[in-house]
């Protein structure tokens, strides 16, 4: 392994991490109210979310490179679109992860913005998952596991949230009030 070797794979573990905590960092604010949800089940109930989070990984993950290992293209299709979709739901829980961080360090930070926290949390959340040995072996896993559990979970619950319909008046209606 050469030198440039090593600068091409830390540049990909780079620009993987960057991404990863971009994204979690849009999920996080486009959908707020699911991943408000999804960390209230992780801190909740954590042991619930993990083992079926673990069951996700499981199928999703396990499914998807099964299918990703076939010679027929249509198959590879639905592994990618198994691994897609499993990556989209531990994105929402992941989100609700680094809300549920972003809410305990703007206890200790009060003064700065909610924005600065969630962007903080979800930093701490993809470098604790990125610290060899331990990260990698135990903390990434369970991450990988409440994250998935969780979003699974805000995402087919029942749940729905009235919205504030803006009042509207027609122009004759104004003039017929005057």
């Amino acid at each position: 392994m050469t030198n440039g070797d090593v600068v091409f794979y830390l540049s990909i573990l780079i620009t993987v991490l960057v991404t990863l905590w971009a994204a979690i960092l849009a999920v996080g604010l486009l959908f707020s109210e699911k991943t408000r949800q999804a960390g209230r089940l992780i801190e909740s109930t954590p042991g619930r979310s993990i083992g079926f989070g673990a069951f996700l990984a499981l199928v999703g993950i396990g499914l998807g490179i099964a299918l990703l290992n076939s010679k027929n293209g249509l198959f590879m299709l639905v592994g990618w679109v198994f691994l897609g979709i499993t990556l989209g739901i531990s994105l929402v829980g992941s989100a609700g992860l680094a809300q549920v961080m972003s809410k305990r360090m703007q206890a200790l930070a009060p003064t700065q913005s909610p924005l600065t926290m969630l962007a903080r949390g979800g930093a701490l959340l993809i470098a604790t998952g990125a610290l060899p040995a331990v990260g990698w072996v135990l903390l990434f896993p369970l991450q990988l596991f409440a994250s998935l559990g969780a979003g699974f979970q805000a995402l087919t619950s029942r749940e729905r949230f009235a919205y504030e319909q803006v009042a509207t008046t027609s122009p004759q209606t104004q003039t017929n009030q005057q």
